[in-house]
């Protein structure tokens, strides 16, 4: 279980290495998945260990909107194995 600000920190690290990553001419696009993958990973976490006040402080935080949020989800679930969902 993470606390709202490992998930603050972890997320908005993440969120600037995507940044780096999109502005980047050498960036794969695989890169660019498995990262946008890794955020929607924590969007999850986050999801299963903040109560609801929490979850959209973290969401205005980090500068995330709601279909951000889930794209980013979205992403996750497409990479996934069934295992790593449950």
């Amino acid at each position: 279980m993470k606390s709202f600000e490992e998930l603050r920190s972890m997320l908005s690290r993440d969120l600037a290495e995507l940044r780096k990553l999109e502005e980047s001419r050498f960036t794969t696009i695989e890169e660019r998945h498995t990262k946008e993958q890794d955020i929607g990973r924590l969007c999850y976490e986050a999801e299963e260990d903040l109560g609801t006040l929490e979850l959209n402080a973290l969401k205005r935080t980090v500068g995330l909107g709601e279909i951000q949020w889930r794209t980013y989800k979205a992403k996750f679930i497409e990479g996934s194995s069934p295992e790593e969902l449950t």
